[in-house]
Formats: C-alpha cells, sequence, structure tokens
C-alpha cells in the first residue's frame, strides 16, 4: 500500500520500506521562476521615491494588502487521489490565483497540466476506475458547489449534482461503474437579496451519474457526515461531528460573554499597549518571564478544514483538542446494514479507505492505519490536511 499526505500544503508519497518522497510541481517551479525574473526586470517600478517614504507609524502595505512587487506566495497542493495504476497520481494545485489539475506519472517524475483556472475553488476529487472519469467538487460563484464529471486528460464532460446545496467529498463506489458517494447540504437563502445566509448539517448520498438514480444515505439533523467512504460490501465509513448551530442559538452564549468580557477587555488593552511598544521601542511588553521559543511568538494563524474553519491557537491551549487538531467530537465511524454505529477513532481530521480495506486516517500530525481492529502509525507531519491511499 502507498499512501499520498497533504501537509501544510506539500504533498509526500509514502511507500511501505522506502524513504518519505516529496512530491514538487515543474509547473509551479516555473512560474515562480517567471514572477522572480519578472520582479527583477521591473523593480525599478516598485522602488520608493524620497517623496514616498514610509513616514506614519503603519506601513502602507499592512494597511493595503500585499505591496507591489512581492513575491508569489508558496504553491499549495490542495487534493491528491491515485489514477488508474500506483504509477499515476492526479492533484490540485494552487499556484498564485490560478488552481490547476495535474497528473503526474511517478516512475518517470513527468508533470502532464490538464487546465488551470483562476478563482477556482475545488471540495473534493476523486477518480473513477471504471470509465476513467475524475469527479471534482466545484464552487460556483452563488456558493453552491456541484459535482463535475471530466475525462482523464481533463475535458469538462458536464456538471451530475446541482441545485441550492453544497456538494463535495465525492468518492467512487468499488464494484459499479457510475455511482459516487459524497456529502451535502443546503444552503439557506436571503428572501429579498438572495445572498446565502446559513448552511444545513451535512448528509450522505449516492448517485448513480449515468441513470440519476440518486438516494440519501445518513440524515442525521444532529450531526455532519462528512467526506465519505463506501465498502464493496455497501460498509459506510465517515467522519460525524455535531452540527455546529448559528450563534444565537448556543445555550449560555451570552452569558459566557458576559463572564468573559473583562478577560478580553484586559487582553485588547494589553495588545494594544504591546503594539506600540513594538512599533517604537522594538520590544514586546511580554519578555518578562525569560527567554520565548518561536513556536510561542509566531502567529499561529488559521485552517479551513471540511468546511469548518480551524483556528490552531485552540490545539496548543483547548483541552477539547488534547493537542490534535480537531477536537474528539471529530469521530471516524463506520455504518453497516442492521447494525449499530461504531466509532473507530476520534480526532480525525481526515481519512481514506484503502484498496485492500483497511483505512488510513489522521489526527492533523500523524497518519496511521486501521485493520481490523488494530491501528499502527505510519508517518508523522505537521498539519496534515488531506490524504488518499493506493494500490501497492
Amino acid at each position: 500500500m502507498q499512501t499520498v499526505v497533504i501537509a501544510k500544503g506539500e504533498l509526500w508519497l509514502h511507500r511501505e520500506g522506502a524513504a518519505p518522497r516529496q512530491i514538487t510541481s515543474a509547473f509551479a517551479r516555473e512560474v515562480q521562476e517567471r514572477d522572480e525574473r519578472s520582479r527583477r526586470n521591473s523593480s525599478w517600478k516598485h522602488a520608493p521615491r524620497d517623496s514616498e517614504q514610509q513616514s506614519g507609524v503603519i506601513p502602507a502595505n499592512a494597511l493595503w494588502g500585499r505591496q507591489q512587487g512581492a513575491p508569489l506566495p508558496p504553491p499549495r497542493f490542495l487534493y491528491a487521489c491515485f489514477g488508474p495504476d500506483a504509477d499515476t497520481l492526479y492533484y490540485l494545485l494552487r499556484v498564485g490565483e490560478s488552481t490547476g489539475l495535474f497528473r503526474l506519472h511517478l516512475s518517470e517524475d513527468r508533470e502532464v497540466r490538464l487546465f488551470h483556472r483562476n478563482a477556482l475553488a475545488v471540495q473534493g476529487l476523486a477518480w473513477n476506475p471504471a470509465d476513467r472519469r475524475l469527479i471534482l467538487s466545484v464552487r460556483l460563484h452563488d456558493g453552491t458547489a456541484q459535482l463535475e464529471v471530466y475525462d482523464e486528460e481533463g475535458t469538462l464532460k458536464g456538471a451530475i449534482t446541482g441545485g441550492d446545496s453544497i456538494d463535495a467529498a465525492p468518492a467512487l463506489v468499488p464494484g459499479s461503474a457510475a455511482s459516487v458517494v459524497y456529502q451535502s447540504s443546503g444552503v439557506a437563502r436571503h428572501p429579498e437579496q438572495g445572498h446565502l445566509t446559513a448552511v444545513a448539517h451535512a448528509t450522505l448520498c449516492q448517485l448513480d451519474y449515468r441513470s440519476g438514480a440518486l438516494c440519501i444515505l445518513v440524515d442525521d439533523a444532529r450531526y455532519d457526515h462528512i467526506a465519505p467512504r463506501q465498502a464493496a460490501d455497501g460498509t459506510i465509513y465517515a467522519i460525524r461531528r455535531p452540527v455546529e448551530k448559528p450563534v444565537h442559538e448556543r445555550a449560555g452564549h451570552a452569558l459566557m460573554d458576559m463572564l468573559l468580557m473583562p478577560v478580553r477587555l484586559l487582553k485588547a488593552v494589553f495588545g494594544y499597549l504591546n503594539f506600540f511598544s513594538m512599533i517604537y521601542g522594538k520590544e514586546p511588553l511580554r519578555s518578562a518571564g525569560g527567554p520565548r521559543s518561536p513556536e510561542l511568538d509566531q502567529d499561529l494563524g488559521k485552517l479551513w478544514l471540511h468546511g469548518r474553519m480551524i483556528e490552531l491557537r485552540k490545539v496548543r491551549d483547548d483541552p477539547q483538542y488534547a493537542g490534535n487538531l480537531v477536537p474528539a467530537s471529530w469521530e471516524l465511524v463506520r455504518l453497516r446494514p442492521g447494525h449499530a454505529t461504531e466509532v473507530l477513532a476520534r480526532h480525525v481530521a481526515g481519512f481514506d479507505l484503502a484498496p485492500d480495506g483497511s483505512l488510513v486516517f489522521t489526527n492533523g500530525y500523524q497518519v496511521s492505519r486501521w485493520q481490523a481492529g488494530h491501528s499502527t502509525v505510519l508517518a508523522k507531519h505537521e498539519l496534515v490536511e488531506g490524504l488518499a491511499a493506493g494500490p501497492a
């Protein structure tokens, strides 16, 4: 078995008995080199004039966004899956403002760019070996997402879902020529202005995109069921998590705000004074207590994962996370006809069903394999955002 892992936007290939291999993109490297040459040749255009020298407290680029002539951010791999054999890999890659679909032939280290577009937002990728088709979940401008079918060369064949819903995380059903399982959430819109105002819980659906037959596999208003996989015997695997209620429906939220108000005010005042201390004195106010490690002072930021915003600071401080990327309420569950729902693992940020029937899953920091009731650690990475299992 081999596994591809996306961690901090990087793509890694793990094969049994071999060292991890980082996958890089020749297209991304070419774009960055071209951007660097362009910036070097036109640097005189962006150099500040004497009359434009910074005279304020806050730099202009901090107020108005990225500075002109700034380098492109590092490329980020978004999704990956194995193709018709163990030597073929498909992936989606974002470079600058563009997102592209690529095919990589591993043994030749040959990358084929199928297409790339500006402002393309994708929420899932799957390969159908039966008719050699790719299934993508593509986000539309109105806030919905639909499943689209592409051939192996990246040519769009058509959309197979639609309507006021967010259809994402497609996966193929083994033994079926054109059946796909996916998660679907209905959306609510403003009655007058028409913009999206709320998203319903995620249900699990199965669609045969040749016959059009659609059935709902799991629909529980208390939980989101996301990233489904279906085994050959009909068993469904998915991540289950409690539905995130709107703020006005959360019991005790107003009381909690009142209790935390003094703490939040103190933090705001301290942050305000610390900002001016850094600007004028070049020293932070919180230096007392000994030297601080870079990990404590860095801005941990946020990560968008399965439609939820993960505040990375909580990973360190919140006991619900216990050092994992997601809380314990994110559970890997197994649903078998005629059986109660089984919880196989907790703190699950992503998983995939391997061809041999085993499961590969991650808590965001290590990748593990679950088989016959036992789990073993396969690899360790920082901030694992996705993975895919493939043949040996």
